[in-house]
């Protein structure tokens, strides 16, 4: 009698941590023939350098939606995406005071007449400009490809500058760090991983960012039943590579604040929606031409990006 009741005790309490156990979930992307989906971003920095006790200032804000339009699968499982950027609104302050304006719907509007003009050539140029991204059958960018095409009218002087930032191979890696937000293995709510990845800037500078995501499990937004993932960047880098007159003697650079939201739509298979918030303040030694110069850099970015089908 004792011993019967120990076993249904037993029982008992193995089904109720059975059901109280957190079910694990797959956060796996899809790609199906033929998907068309547009993508509306809204990117907003502003960045104060001091340079030797001096600041230069420079804020950007801009608005950037692109189409994408899956093609049919090959035999040997390979997807090429068709992108294109419809519209692009920016709005650059420069050091002097200076501010630059480009909107596509008016790509010829008259301009300030300053030596930072030549950047709302870059923008005509991006604007409406189209790329492909090739996909392996396991759904890994494995080749980006005619991103450079836009920008062959531009001065080679111009053309040279940009050569990192448009590289088929960064752009590749870039794909699949966004790819790499998400886990390849089932998570709990709770579970966390890291990332790292790497922006190119002009002048072979490059910033290293160390970001974590966490699973925190199911919730309900807009009518839909979404697993949201959450991030924050927890170290960032500042380096100089190749051929510059700019190197970086010392780096002390440190992130003061970070949010991130990325929700999930498992039926449709994408981040819906992603938005993130940044702060990195922290001393620099600059060296430019064999002088040494101290600098302070307080950096803000803010972000956010939604995806639907068409």
């Amino acid at each position: 009698m004792i011993r019967g009741f120990y076993l249904t005790s037993l029982v008992a309490l193995l089904a109720t941590f059975a059901t109280s156990a957190p079910a694990q979930v797959t956060l796996k992307y899809k790609f199906p023939d033929g998907r068309k989906s547009i993508s509306k971003a809204e990117i907003k920095t502003s960045q104060t350098l001091t340079l030797a006790g001096m600041e230069v200032v420079t804020d950007s804000e801009q608005s950037l939606t692109v189409t994408a339009a899956n093609g049919q699968r090959a035999a040997d499982g390979t997807l090429v995406v068709n992108n294109k950027i419809e519209a692009l609104k920016t709005t650059v302050t420069l050091p002097g005071g200076v501010e630059l304006k480009f909107d596509s719907a008016k790509p010829d509007a008259p301009r300030p007449g300053s030596e930072y003009d030549v950047l709302l050539d870059v923008f005509k140029a991006t604007a409406g400009s189209t790329w492909e991204s090739v996909m392996s059958k396991d759904n890994r960018v494995v080749a980006v490809k005619g991103r450079d095409a836009a920008y062959a009218d531009l001065p080679q002087s111009i053309r040279d500058a940009m050569k990192a930032q448009i590289d088929g191979g960064y752009l590749n890696t870039t794909a699949n760090d966004e790819l790499d937000k998400l886990p390849s293995v089932p998570v709990s709510p709770g579970d966390s991983w890291q990332r790292t990845n790497t922006i190119r800037l002009d002048s072979g500078q490059r910033f290293t960012f160390t970001n974590e995501y966490t699973y925190e499990g199911n919730i309900q937004q807009d009518g839909k039943s979404l697993e949201k993932v959450t991030s924050q960047t927890t170290a960032v880098a500042y380096f100089v590579e190749g051929e510059s007159p700019l190197k970086v003697v010392e780096s002390d650079l440190k992130v003061e604040g970070s949010e991130g939201v990325l929700p999930f739509d498992p039926a449709y298979g994408q981040i819906v929606s992603q938005r993130q918030e940044l702060r990195i303040k922290g001393s620099l030694k600059l060296e430019v031409n064999g002088m040494e110069i101290p600098a302070q850099l307080d950096l803000t970015m803010e972000n956010s990006v939604t995806m639907k089908e068409l």
